[in-house]
């Protein structure tokens, strides 16, 4: 998926004045298969660090971009998110997903991601060659 394909669903989810500017867009344009949809993207702090998450109907990618580096990603097939939750403060809340026995948590989060984000993980995941 090329950048402008990505502003375009940025643009459906209503997201995209608020994440044009993202570092991480462009590694997770090179990154997102052409038949793979974006669902939900967040912003929030993780592992100490700045970090945006995109979900997908295949996988959560979790992206780190610095300004000079490509940044750190990490990707999870949703099959294997075993929990997930969205704990909604008045305006900046936490997300935890658990995935393989390990807790990936998301402090700061926007708040009214969490609509977006519990209907993105409750959709089905799906199996690449579906």
């Amino acid at each position: 998926m090329d950048k402008n394909d990505l502003n375009e669903r940025l643009r459906a989810l209503g997201l995209y004045s608020e994440y044009y500017h993202r570092l991480e867009l462009k590694p997770l344009a090179n990154m997102l298969q052409v038949d793979e949809k974006l669902l939900c993207i967040l912003t929030g702090v993780n592992e100490g660090r700045r970090r945006m998450l995109a979900v997908t109907d295949y996988r959560l990618i979790i992206i780190g971009a610095g300004a000079v580096t490509s940044g750190e990603v990490t990707t999870i097939k949703r099959s294997a998110v075993t929990a997930w939750k969205f704990d909604r403060r008045f305006l900046l809340s936490s997300v935890t997903v658990t995935a393989a026995g390990k807790d990936y948590e998301f402090r700061q989060t926007q708040a009214a991601r969490k609509e977006l984000f519990e209907k993105a993980m409750g959709s089905a995941p799906r199996v690449f060659g579906d």
